[in-house]
């Protein structure tokens, strides 16, 4: 079913697109580029791509912290990827897969075993002081049975504070949802959930005690996504 349906979605991109995303009479200077404005099947397929990518990031909305993630991810592809590639054929097979890759993207999946690992997303902070730097947001998740997870997490902020959240989720379908413990009544008016996709899991909170597990002025609620393959072996470790 799933490889009908992306084998169906080429098709409907293939008839959207059949010009590369960039202007080739500019005289690219990447040698991917070039190769990409040398051939017609390439031009096609970067056309398609970019249409894929706009639907991915329209998909997940207004969720700044989803986004970004699918930005450095796609800026990772175009680096490691296709430009490593040498030939057409080496290019093509690089497109069909990513392009297959973002029209998951926004794909619910189920909240399982499957989704237990060490996730650590780094990327750059531009801090409220002027200053700018690198940072690692990560996430832990580990069943524990009864429909139950045990999930840690520590979330760089803007600011410089950190937020942590350690504790048991709930596990239902594709969603993790923060069970408070007793005494945590701050924690009870933030709820907290983790929803897992296809390629992504992303973590978001709402409500007035959302800063409770936070430094000064710093928030659950800012919301984080972590991607699949940026798994580690190395679980949070508090500053």
């Amino acid at each position: 079913m799933r490889l009908t349906f992306i084998l169906a979605s080429l098709a409907a991109l293939s008839s959207i697109s059949h010009a590369a995303s960039f202007d080739c009479s500019k005289s690219p200077e990447k040698p991917a580029e070039r190769m990409i404005c040398q051939s017609d099947s390439l031009s096609t397929l970067d056309g398609q791509l970019a249409v894929a990518f706009k639907a991915a990031i329209k998909g997940a909305g207004a969720d700044a912290s989803v986004n970004d993630v699918l930005k450095s991810s796609q800026q990772r592809w175009l680096r490691y990827t296709r430009d490593a590639c040498k030939n057409v054929q080496c290019m093509e097979k690089a497109y069909v897969s990513r392009i297959a890759f973002l029209l998951q993207w926004n794909e619910d999946a189920p909240a399982d075993n499957k989704a237990d690992g060490n996730y650590h997303y780094s990327h750059n902070m531009d801090f409220a002081n002027g200053t700018h730097a690198v940072v690692e947001d990560c996430l832990n998740i580990k069943s524990a049975g009864n429909g139950q997870a045990q999930v840690n997490t520590i979330l760089v902020q803007s600011n410089g504070h950190n937020c942590s959240l350690n504790g048991k989720f709930a596990v239902a379908g594709n969603t993790y949802t923060y069970l408070p413990g007793k005494g945590e009544n701050e924690v009870q008016n933030c709820q907290v959930k983790l929803t897992a996709k296809r390629h992504h899991i992303i973590l978001s909170a709402v409500g007035e005690g959302c800063a409770s597990r936070c430094g000064a002025q710093a928030s659950l609620a800012n919301g984080a996504g972590f991607l699949r393959t940026d798994r580690a072996k190395q679980a949070c470790v508090a500053d």
